[in-house]
């Protein structure tokens, strides 16, 4: 009987220790997960910064490709932001199941927690916010360049047609330019003629 007890105790501490190993490791992989994509949008704006900077084009402004890179960096930017949006939501909603369960497990709310509780709440919202605005003005800013690609490609497109026009005039130029020296050679040719018959 003796024996029989101390197996359930045994085992219901072992049960406990797991348990709280296994909460540790969620706890662990939450903060590490967090930590990546931190790490992976700050190299983002990094890159954003990067391709801010250049004026590849040759009036010295940022060409289309250019453009094209800004772009595709704030979409991925943006999809980081929802991303540690999701996590950090997910986070906090872990923390606060865990704090009510360990509340209700006590039998008793101290006051003090709560606010702690609704301290951090606030906190992780505020933060879900803050990202939420700069994902609005990221997709604002896309929105502009790409407006400005357009611009650019319709810009570039105008001065093409110029050109085009100019080498066309150019060329109708030198083919009139061509034409008349032709005729002037030949009635240089006919006035020569008749005076060396004259002669003759």
């Amino acid at each position: 009987m003796m024996m029989k007890r101390f197996f359930v105790a045994a085992l219901l501490c072992l049960g406990v220790l797991g348990a709280q190993a296994q909460n540790q490791e969620q706890k662990k992989v939450q903060e590490d997960k967090l930590t990546r994509l931190m790490e992976e949008r700050e190299q983002l704006v990094m890159e954003y910064q990067f391709y801010n900077q250049q004026n590849s084009n040759f009036w010295g402004k940022k060409s289309k490709s250019d453009l094209l890179s800004i772009i595709e960096t704030l979409k991925k930017i943006i999809n980081k932001d929802t991303q540690l949006i999701a996590a950090v939501k997910e986070a906090s909603l872990k923390k606060i199941a865990e704090s009510t369960v360990e509340l209700q497990r006590e039998g008793k709310i101290v006051r003090e927690d709560q606010r702690i509780i609704d301290a951090r709440f606030s906190n992780l919202q505020s933060q879900v916010k803050t990202l939420q605005s700069q994902i609005k003005k990221r997709e604002r800013t896309i929105k502009e360049l790409e407006d400005q690609v357009t611009a650019s490609s319709d810009l570039r497109y105008g001065k093409d047609k110029v050109i085009s026009i100019m080498a066309v005039v150019c060329f109708i130029l030198l083919l009139y330019a061509v034409f008349l020296q032709v005729r002037l050679n030949k009635a240089k040719a006919a006035a020569v003629k008749p005076r060396a018959r004259k002669k003759v």
